[in-house]
């Protein structure tokens, strides 16, 4: 055996030698790639690092950016601020005006709390130089002292910002954070469009440089260089250094090249590379010492060359030690489980392979067998004990058997069954967070089963299993005394309630049935918690119910029961649904009237019956909208005077002014319903016009009558749907829209005033020179020459 092993040509020991030779001359070969290859590979690594650096700034930073921009889009569109700023109502209403505001400031407290990444935000309002920050709003002297005020920042200079027409981007500022410390910060500044030629208000959104520095500094612990965001006109919004830019810095390579070298006044070498984010448009720019990475490359080439020489001298030595002493222990493994399996070929023979397939299998065996018990144990062990409970188990096998190969002990007299419903458990699900629902379930089965057992289990036996949806527990009492068995099993059951909810917010019904002798006994006793529960499901009271409890309250009852079939309560829910009260109010009469007619119904089942009907109330209103704000939960009392009438005339006089509240409310839900759809309908119409002019703005032919007809509605009704939810008319909307488009023409050199005009679905260019300067206040021809100066 042991020469086949060694001397085969498939055994291990010809691919460990080869293996190691392979590992022996590796280093040599890498050392001369190394060296032939270094200056190049230095070039493309400090290319790809730095790229690939900035690339990671510019996507955390433009994740961050984007925020800002999307709160903006928010504050924008918000329909208050829409109102506020170009609704006429305060010219009949000028009191509104500052009321409103003080509404805006409270939905701007709730994008605070939506938006945790943004530092600070308001919005100034040019009307009454005044701005409005969430919770309040201030006088523009006084939000600039608690805002900006500083030596590096002027009131003017704030001013200035705030009060420009026409802008969008990004700018440096300071602001005063929460500590009363003066701070660097990223302002994302979006003016409203003006109205009469004068600005209305500006959004002005702050993040605090040091948010933006913790990405920077990731690249100044690499490199040792300068990382820089710049905006569209170079100012620098963050920075990994104090020091500004230099003045002779090429601002304009950074348009025509992603990578240059750069001199500074103290002769000190950079390589700058830069990227540019096509969603905000800033610049992202790292300026790296070209010493730092020579160094580093120096240092790593002498290791190159020691390395060579350790690994020639020792590695021929180490190859022959390490051949003998490593095979040693597989050959002796081979050798033990060759006993128990069967080569196929002793020619090709492979020692790991046999290994590996000889313990894969043994394991496999083993690990099928331990799953396969366990999940049939418990699965028979369950089934069994709903048997034994519905008194259904096989008369072919003895119980005694059955027991023994569960591991179940039931050698006491006393026997009772408890059943465990779930009232509550979205407090528990919400705990548990990506976790399908069913595996849910199963967990907090398997929690309830466990703490009853313990429960039990100090001085009782308790076996428990799910039945139908619910969990049964078969308990064998120690007790002698009939009443001090119930009372042990009400301790039980409040001790397993109380934990249970205060430790997982798993809130638990549960039934105890009555105390009986012998095992033969235990389907009675399972009936008898089954009809506890159902009393619950029916009655309300305690979440505890003893079977022998209810049978003492519930002797003298009527055993007619009462008039209200599921036909008529689905009427009645239907009515009460649609808030129909007259015919609600009918069927209501027609039942009270066939249950008390004629004499005989209790009072049990009266409140039984009073409470039904509450029950399809209640069912009506959860099925229009949240029962959290129904009258029922605003008036509790309601059901505590209902419930404390002396007669039934009582009793019909607080249902049907009930029934009033109730009908009253659904009818006010559905017509907000139905409000509701309506104006998310118009939003999205609103939206696909909106979609249509940009996808169509090159067409001569886009008007409002071409708009209308691809949407199948009249042009002039179209047009005012547009203007009522966005505040202009669908023609100033695709002038809008095609002027915007034209100043990206406009802004290459090769494109004249004639051709952005047509470019953008204008036919005549003194039509485009009129509407754009209608537009932009400035001729296109004039804003040509401004964007090449």
């Amino acid at each position: 055996m042991r020469n086949k092993i060694f001397f085969n040509g498939q055994s291990i020991v010809l691919t460990w030698m080869i293996s190691y030779i392979v590992i022996l001359l590796l280093p040599v070969a890498i050392g001369l790639l190394l060296y032939v290859e270094s200056s190049k590979t230095l070039k493309e690594e400090i290319q790809q690092a730095n790229d690939s650096l900035l690339k990671q700034v510019r996507e955390i930073m433009d994740n961050q950016f984007k925020t800002m921009e999307q709160l903006n889009f928010e504050i924008t569109w918000n329909v208050s601020v829409q109102e506020l700023l170009y609704s006429n109502k305060y010219e009949a209403f000028p009191k509104e005006y500052r009321y409103d505001a003080y509404q805006i400031a409270r939905i701007l407290s709730m994008y605070k709390t939506s938006y945790p990444l943004i530092d600070s935000f308001y919005i100034y309002l040019n009307k009454d130089q005044s701005a409005i920050l969430p919770t309040t709003v201030r006088t523009n002297s006084f939000a600039y002292e608690t805002l900006h005020m500083s030596d590096a920042f002027s009131f003017s200079s704030w001013q200035a910002i705030v009060t420009r027409s026409n802008f969008k981007g990004f700018i440096p500022m300071y602001r005063i954070g929460d500590d009363n410390k003066l701070q660097k910060t990223v302002a994302y500044i979006s003016t409203y469009p003006e109205e009469h030629n004068k600005p209305l208000a500006t959004n002005v959104i702050m993040v605090d440089q040091s948010r933006i520095i913790g990405a920077i500094q990731n690249m100044e612990i690499f490199n040792k260089g300068h990382v820089l965001i710049l905006n569209n006109e170079n100012q620098i919004l963050a920075s990994n250094s104090a020091d500004s830019l230099p003045a002779d810095f090429p601002f304009d390579k950074l348009e025509s090249s992603s990578n240059f070298y750069y001199t500074d006044s103290n002769a000190e070498k950079y390589e700058v590379f830069n990227i540019q984010s096509p969603l905000s448009k800033l610049k992202y720019v790292s300026m790296m010492p070209s010493t730092v990475y020579w160094k580093k490359a120096a240092h790593i080439r002498n290791l190159t060359y020691t390395s060579m020489a350790i690994s020639l001298l020792g590695g021929g030595i180490l190859t022959y030690v390490f051949l003998r002493r490593n095979y040693n222990p597989v050959r002796r493994l081979v050798h033990a489980f060759s006993k128990k399996q069967t080569l196929q070929s002793s020619k090709r023979y492979n020692e790991f392979h046999f290994l590996q397939e000889a313990v894969d299998s043994t394991l496999i065996e083993i690990a099928n067998f331990k799953s396969k018990m366990e999940q049939q144990r418990h699965i028979v062990r369950s089934h069994f004990i709903e048997k034994l409970l519905k008194g259904k188990l096989d008369s072919q096998i003895p119980i005694d058997e059955a027991l023994t190969t569960f591991e179940m002990k039931l050698d006491r007299q006393d026997f009772a069954v408890m059943l465990f419903v779930v009232d509550k458990s979205e407090p528990f699900f919400e705990r548990i967070n990506h976790t399908p629902e069913e595996d849910k379930w199963k967990l907090l089965q398997f929690i309830i089963m466990n703490v009853v057992e313990d429960l039990i289990s100090e001085r009782h036996r308790g076996y428990a299993a799910e039945i139908d949806d619910t969990l049964a527990c078969l308990v064998n009492l120690t007790m002698e005394d009939g009443n001090s068995s119930k009372l042990e099993l009400l301790r039980i059951a409040d001790k397993a309630q109380t934990f249970l909810s205060s430790t997982y917010d798993i809130n638990l019904t549960i039934s105890i049935s009555s105390i009986h002798e012998h095992l033969a006994n235990v389907p009675q006793a399972f009936l008898e918690a089954l009809d506890s529960m159902a009393f619950k499901l029916v009655m309300g009271g305690p979440e505890i119910l003893s079977y022998d409890d209810l049978q003492t309250s519930t002797i003298c009852e009527s055993n007619t029961g009462y008039y209200y079939p599921a036909q008529i309560e689905q009427q009645f829910m239907y009515a009460v649904k649609l808030g129909e009260l007259e015919e609600a109010q009918m069927i209501l009469t027609d039942i009270m009237n066939k249950n008390f007619d004629n004499p005989g119904i209790s009072v049990s089942l009266t409140k039984c019956l009073m409470l039904n009907l509450v029950t399809t109330m209640m069912k009506s209103i959860s099925e229009t909208g949240d029962i959290q704000e129904s009258f029922f939960i605003r008036n509790p009392k309601l059901l505590d005077r209902l419930l404390c009438s002396k007669t039934v005339h009582d009793m019909q006089l607080q249902l049907s002014d009930m029934l009033e509240q109730v009908c009253a409310y659904t009818s006010a839900k559905r017509q907000h319903t139905i409000s509701l759809t309506r104006q998310k309908a118009l939003e999205q119409l609103v939206n696909e016009v909106t979609d249509y002019i940009e996808h169509n703005y090159t067409d001569a032919n886009l008007n409002v009558t071409m708009i209308g007809s691809h949407f199948n509605r009249k042009a002039t009704y179209l047009s005012k749907l547009f203007k009522d939810y966005v505040g202009e008319g669908l023609l100033d909307r695709i002038n809008k829209v095609r002027i915007e488009k034209s100043k990206q023409l406009l802004g290459r050199q090769e494109q004249s005033v004639g051709d952005a005009a047509y470019g953008v679905g204008f036919n005549d260019i003194n039509a485009f020179i009129r509407v754009f300067k209608k537009v932009e206040g400035i001729t296109p021809g004039k804003y040509k020459e401004l964007i090449e100066k």
